[in-house]
């Protein structure tokens, strides 16, 4: 998505757009990030765009031949990267809706014939060199205008240490718009190497038209990295998509600038690669050949450090179709992806329904793939509006309940309940941290045009079939999937009803032939229908997942189930789906409002007291009030923070947890801080004073002028514990540009109060003999305690009710 400089009033890349003044301030902004990027740039060099891992490449000409060294070999020396210029193309690209950029490009006018050197290295093998430097870059990618190799000649490129390139470039990447743009090679000192058979030399055509020096990579881009709420497709909420997740991938254009794209089926199911991604990305005629497609680009585990693979990578493309109103470009790419990479084509649907929910796969700050989901209904919009049906152009999530969007996700799908794709990603306002929305270009509006060059279906549907929806294509896929793939959640009060009561489940066979299903669960409160069959090759069978009459007697709290889907005739596939139920509604538990001094801890400036509605360097001033009555909790009540500060902390003392379940933090929030490359603010949560985990961070620069209600889940650290503390952090800071920081008002603790445990007689507990002798003692007084079947008799169903609810145990 767009990249946002401090209230800029543009749309940038991925159109964000944020109100605000300080255009004279933009050019200082970015500069001050870019001297930042340079001060890491050893970091940077070190996780960037590597194409080692996993790629075999033979060892350079000069351990092989008896030539010289290649450190011996005269330099290509550029300039330094310029970072007025750098800021100065950043700020244009982004008042043209261009897509992010990471390189800066140098045109050259190179060629064997004139630069680098030339030796024979065997009777029938020459070998040609080119060193290139540049000194504060931390990648080089080259851009050949023009590529023609000869059988059996090869082109390396790598580092001067050679444990870092790029798998070889052969005549199996010769094209017919006769371009080269390669992924880019970490490190500021790279080697082009040409092997080449004596008698091919005739027919090699080669001339390199332009470096790009790399000042990012793909992992440091602008802010930090992606936000924390972001879900890897690992995870298990992933579960159901994989075949989607297969079809999308992050790209390069023109060796500069990056975006998200997916490969797209067509009526043929033929295979044929076409590829889609935003108009504002940058794609058209002139520059479709500069596409470099990473696929599979992902973490190997579910929330574990970023360790994501660039090495399945292609080259090239042929521009096919854009609109700039639905916001899409259409590619062919030039070659079909390897089959071992098991890229997918996604399915789509062109008949403008709004979606029941949706699902986005994409490359959030182009780190590795997640993946996000909004339950609600989608509608239709013009861009960045709420009016439905505006003019029509766009689909508008309204808000994400799992995960979210960022720089570098524009382009990536947007997935109806069908697995379908409905839209690609223009731009928007979503963040961690934030309920606002995302609009992406409408597929069914892109379906349409006056010509080929402006619309979809002539290349999506060559078979001229008028079909507006086709599925996902994944060849060479097997076994089972189930989707949905997250956790079914059923609430309700005590004694029901529950909701939602079911869900249903789609197994869908991803094989060639037909497979059996079993579906089963351990939970006596679970009821499954459909629960076997057969799948034919390609189908689908649904199965529901229902909470039963069992779930009426379960007292308040929490409870996890389990659905297991077993592939019977070969078990590829076999997976799990959990079940939530949580009996009880959530209620207020603590209150906090600030009229009186809670006592709390704190550190630095923060204070209880009556804000004085200074502070404003930056953003917006302080209240003069709080959100009800007159004080607050506040850092600097009387202005803004300080430059160059550590952490300072507001903490609360000890909260009783003991007796709640879903237990949420709900507070008012009047809140100005700087994106988080300079200054941060926190919320985080312990059960024992010691150790903290982090609930809340600001992902993006935040100017409050009006209290808001805000509300975290706290549950997974708060949950059953005696001792809860909560903590809000202002700082660290860096040494400009101040904000009047955190206010905070009528703070609350929610949570679903747990019931007493009914055949627990003796209030110890613990369920054991002495609370079966005072249930026959209450019995034989006929006190209320003992009508456990609460009929206002006395007898025989009592004491099996008692049995019942005594072998079954508390929760």
């Amino acid at each position: 998505m767009c990249l946002v400089f401090s209230g800029l009033e543009v749309v940038f890349a991925s159109g964000r757009e944020y109100g605000g003044t300080r255009v004279t301030e933009e050019r200082e902004h970015i500069m001050r990030y870019l001297h930042r990027v340079v001060s890491a740039a050893a970091v940077v060099a070190a996780t960037s765009v590597v194409l080692a891992q996993g790629v075999a490449v033979p060892p350079p000409a000069d351990e092989v031949f008896n030539i010289p060294a290649r450190i011996d070999l005269p330099v290509y020396q550029l300039d330094d990267i310029d970072w007025n210029r750098v800021a100065d193309l950043e700020r244009q690209d982004a008042l043209q809706g261009l897509g992010p950029r990471y390189a800066v490009p140098y045109e050259v006018d190179i060629s064997p014939a004139s630069h680098g050197s030339w030796v024979q290295a065997s009777e029938n093998t020459m070998v040609w060199r080119l060193r290139v430097a540049c000194d504060n870059a931390v990648s080089l990618n080259f851009g050949f205008d023009r590529y023609h190799l000869p059988e059996a000649t090869r082109l390396f490129i790598y580092d001067t240490h050679p444990g870092r390139a790029i798998r070889p470039f052969t005549e199996d990447d010769n094209a017919a718009h006769g371009e080269l743009w390669t992924p880019p090679t970490v490190g500021n000192d790279v080697i082009l190497e040409l092997t080449v058979p004596v008698k091919a030399m005739d027919r090699l055509d080669l001339h390199l038209g332009v470096i790009n020096a790399g000042y990012r990579g793909f992992e440091e881009f602008f802010n930090d990295r992606s936000g924390s709420c972001n879900v890897d497709v690992v995870c298990p909420e992933g579960d159901g998509w994989r075949a989607e997740i297969a079809s999308v991938a992050v790209i390069s254009t023109g060796g500069s600038t990056f975006c998200t794209g997916f490969m797209v089926n067509n009526t043929a199911n033929d295979e044929t690669p076409y590829f889609m991604t935003a108009n504002h990305c940058g794609i058209n005629s002139g520059n479709a050949a500069s596409l470099v497609v990473f696929w599979n680009y992902e973490t190997s585990t579910c929330g574990g450090t970023p360790d994501g693979v660039l090495s399945d990578f292609q080259t090239g493309a042929f521009y096919r179709a854009s609109k700039s109103s639905s916001d899409f470009t259409l590619v062919e790419l030039d070659s079909l992806p390897q089959p071992e990479w098991m890229v997918a084509y996604a399915g789509f649907d062109a008949t403008g329904a709004d979606a029941d929910w949706a699902c986005a796969i994409h490359h959030p700050s182009t780190d590795e793939k997640r993946i996000s989901f909004e339950w609600q209904p989608t509608t239709t919009t013009s861009y960045l509006g709420t009016s439905v049906p505006g003019d029509g152009t766009h689909v508008r999530v309204a808000d994400w309940d799992v995960g979210t969007t960022e720089p570098g996700s524009s382009g990536s799908p947007l997935f109806n309940q069908d697995h379908r794709v409905i839209g690609q990603l223009h731009g928007g306002y979503a963040a961690c941290g934030n309920d606002l929305s995302d609009w992406y270009g409408k597929f069914s509006v892109s379906w349409n045009g006056s010509s080929s060059s402006n619309r979809l279906r002539d290349w999506l549907d060559p078979l001229n079939s008028g079909a507006l929806t086709v599925d996902t294509l994944w060849p060479g896929a097997s076994g089972i999937t189930v989707t949905p793939g997250d956790t079914f959640v059923s609430e309700g009060q005590a004694g029901g009803p529950f909701t939602p009561a079911s869900r249903v489940y789609t197994i869908r066979n991803m094989g060639d032939f037909a497979v059996s299903y079993n579906v089963t669960t351990p939970d006596n409160w679970l009821s499954i229908s459909n629960a076997s069959g057969t799948i034919p090759a390609a189908g689908t069978a649904d199965v529901t997942v229902s909470i039963n009459a069992n779930a009426n007697s379960l007292p308040n709290g929490g409870y996890t189930g389990v659905v297991y889907f077993i592939n019977t005739t070969d078990h590829d596939g076999d997976t799990a789906r959990p079940v939530q139920l949580f009996v009880g509604v959530p209620e207020r538990v603590y209150r906090w409002n600030m009229n009186s001094n809670p006592g709390w801890s704190t550190q630095g400036q923060w204070a209880w007291g009556v804000p004085t509605g200074g502070g404003g360097e930056f953003g917006n001033s302080d209240p003069t009030s709080g959100a009800t009555g007159s004080r607050v909790y506040g850092y600097n009540l009387n202005g803004d923070y300080a430059n160059n500060m550590p952490e300072y902390h507001l903490t609360t003392t000890a909260i009783d947890c003991s007796n709640l379940s879903r237990t949420t933090l709900k507070f008012q929030r009047y809140l100005n801080v700087e994106q988080p490359a300079y200054d941060h603010a926190y919320i985080r949560v312990s059960n024992d004073g010691t150790t903290w985990t982090e609930v809340w961070t600001n992902s993006s620069e935040i100017t409050d002028n009006s209290w808001r209600q805000v509300e975290y889940d706290i549950s997974a650290v708060a949950d059953g514990q005696p001792s809860v503390y909560i903590r809000w952090t202002m700082g660290t800071t860096d040494s400009s540009w101040r904000y009047s920081g955190w206010n905070i008002d009528d703070v609350e603790i929610w949570g679903v109060v747990a019931t007493a445990c009914a055949p627990d007689l003796t209030g110890d507990g613990v369920l054991d003999f002495f609370d079966v002798l005072a249930f026959l003692e209450a019995f034989d007084n006929q006190d209320p305690v003992a009508d456990f079947s609460a009929d206002g008799v006395f007898d025989f169903f009592d004491v099996l009710e008692f049995l019942d609810q005594f072998a079954n145990g508390c929760p």
